[in-house]
């Protein structure tokens, strides 16, 4: 390992203190806000107020969610390259202000109970993702690829994105009851565009040009096909994150409004459940950052997906949700493990002149082969019940598993 023994606490203070650090760790947070309220929201609205079927709401998931749905999917290796060819700042500015358009179509949808509204809310916050692959180059680039910040950096981001979901799940079935979804997508198109007035002028651009001085690799034009195929000598580490994407898509993308239809859970149910599990992230980032840095990414994502099968045996076997809530505990811990080791291999793997495009790759080929699991855990739930989707995802993540101690490389 080629960390330092600086600790954890120390290395965050000092990156704390670099201005794209702080901007972007302060943006995440007020984006984890909405977002943590979305997350606890959304799928029973869908369900529940505007009385849509599973089955719709898992062609909504697979077109629209984030990070992995076929919107997010298609825009990421575009704006991965663009990221690499334009600049970091230019694209996460873009992604911000396609977030406040995604979440007034949301509002028209909650005023309207209208499909095509909610249909386009749901592209559009796909689509809203476009700027991750720059986030992560920018954060790299920031720490200037020191392999004892790099594994800390995604961490701390990470850990600021989960933040607000410690507090706000808890309070959704209130908010919902007391101010109602259209004061709740107005303010969370309000809090993305406090992001975006925040991020323009603050924000430093990381990616080198010409005018550095250094030798620049000629630039192909953009091919789609190109930008969805893993990088040659990176296959291996593609394919346990595909099938980690369309196993759980199967069987957890849209349980949330499965709960909600099977057994009538309100939003202040999911509520709980939901911020356990951020509450849950939150708690477990500095233990989960010091095993990442103990053990390595291999078997740190390992651990993760093992305790991902653990979770849905536990939702096979009881409907009680006293129990969803401690297997949301669990499940906080398997989050925490796993986005930023996920993070880092990349960035680490990654060729200089592609970081950006690496993300855009990786979310492209995870997407693309996860597209139609939401629709098809629906389609299964409609026909079979709640037990077939699930007993099919857990299955493909105990695969993944195995696949991932066997195809990832031991050395960080």
């Amino acid at each position: 390992m080629t960390e330092t023994r600086a600790s954890i606490i120390t290395v965050s203070k000092g990156l704390l203190r670099l201005g794209n650090m702080k901007i972007l760790a302060l943006t995440s947070m007020t984006t984890g806000v909405y977002l943590s309220l979305l997350g606890t929201i959304l799928q029973p609205f869908v369900v529940s107020d505007l009385g849509f079927s599973v089955t719709i709401l898992g062609i909504l998931v697979s077109i629209g969610s984030r990070p992995l749905g076929l919107a997010s999917s298609i825009v990421q290796p575009f704006t991965g390259y663009l990221s690499d060819t334009l600049g970091r700042k230019l694209l996460i500015a873009i992604g911000s202000a396609v977030g406040i358009c995604s979440m007034a179509s949301f509002l028209i949808a909650a005023v309207t109970h209208d499909l095509s509204s909610l249909s386009f809310g749901y592209v559009l916050l796909g689509l809203s993702i476009l700027g991750n692959p720059a986030t992560q180059a920018m954060i790299a680039e920031t720490v200037e690829m020191d392999p004892s910040r790099l594994n800390v950096a995604f961490s701390l981001v990470f850990f600021f994105t989960a933040l607000p979901g410690a507090v706000i799940p808890f309070a959704a079935g209130y908010l919902v009851q007391t101010f109602g979804f259209v004061l709740l997508f107005a303010v969370a198109a309000f809090l993305e565009s406090v992001n975006l007035l925040v991020m323009i002028p603050q924000l430093r651009e990381t990616r080198t040009g010409p005018a550095s001085g250094g030798k620049q690799t000629p630039r192909r034009r953009f091919s789609f096909s190109r930008a969805i195929l893993p990088p040659r000598g990176l296959v291996r580490l593609f394919v346990p994150f595909a099938m980690d994407a369309f196993f759980y898509g199967v069987g957890g993308a849209i349980i949330y409004g499965v709960w909600a239809k099977q057994f009538g859970f309100t939003a202040g149910d999911i509520g709980l459940i939901f911020g356990t599990l951020s509450f849950s992230i939150v708690l477990s980032q500095y233990p989960a950052t010091k095993l990442l840095l103990r053990v390595g990414t291999r078997r740190t994502l390992a651990l993760s997906e093992a305790l991902t099968v653990a979770i849905m045996f536990g939702w096979l076997v009881t409907n009680s949700l006293q129990v969803y809530v401690l297997l949301s505990v669990i499940f906080g811990i398997s989050v925490a493990l796993w986005v930023p080791a996920i993070s880092a291999l990349f960035m680490r793997a990654a060729p200089v002149e592609e970081r950006g495009g690496i993300s855009g790759k990786l979310a492209a080929f995870r997407g693309l082969i996860a597209v139609p699991a939401p629709f098809l855990g629906g389609l299964l739930y409609s026909a079979y019940g709640y037990y077939v989707p699930i007993s099919i995802g857990m299955g493909g993540e105990a695969l993944t598993t195995l696949v991932i101690l066997r195809l990832i490389p031991a050395k960080d």
